[in-house]
């Protein structure tokens, strides 16, 4: 019985931890996802990568790894990405095929700390803002 109770006091200890701090781990399969942007400052060649549940890109250049802010509406299922842009017809990505990502590198201080901590903390990549996707040549 006792260690009933130290396993619900364990328990509770953990939630309170978790309320105090206010950052909820992420679910799976989720996607940091903000509107459409179309301005683009970089192009990168690479691919994604799902490690703890985080979508992440790696740069094959640099080898950086980014975490990619995609369009509101695309969709992740665990071994692809359905890139939404609005107006034109969604595109997949799979999970470990090289493409090419536009967009521009954004820093967490300017993206919804109620939004994007989860991604900030549990993925410690630097935010990316999706503008288009293509094949790598």
């Amino acid at each position: 019985m006792r260690l009933a109770g130290l396993f619900v006091l364990t328990l509770l200890g953990s939630c309170a931890t978790y309320s105090r701090h206010g950052i909820r781990p992420l679910r799976p399969l989720e996607l940091a996802t903000a509107p459409y942007q179309d301005a683009v400052t970089a192009a990168l060649t690479g691919s994604l990568l799902y490690e703890d549940r985080c979508l992440l890109f790696r740069d094959d250049n640099s080898k950086a790894v980014l975490l990619p802010v995609w369009p509101v509406g695309t969709i992740f299922n665990g071994t692809a990405v359905t890139f939404h842009r609005p107006g034109k017809g969604d595109q997949p990505v799979l999970v470990g095929e090289e493409f090419v990502m536009e967009g521009r590198p954004a820093q967490w201080s300017v993206l919804s700390e109620l939004a994007y901590s989860p991604f900030e903390h549990q993925c410690a990549a630097p935010p990316f803002l999706v503008s288009r996707v293509g094949p790598a040549n």
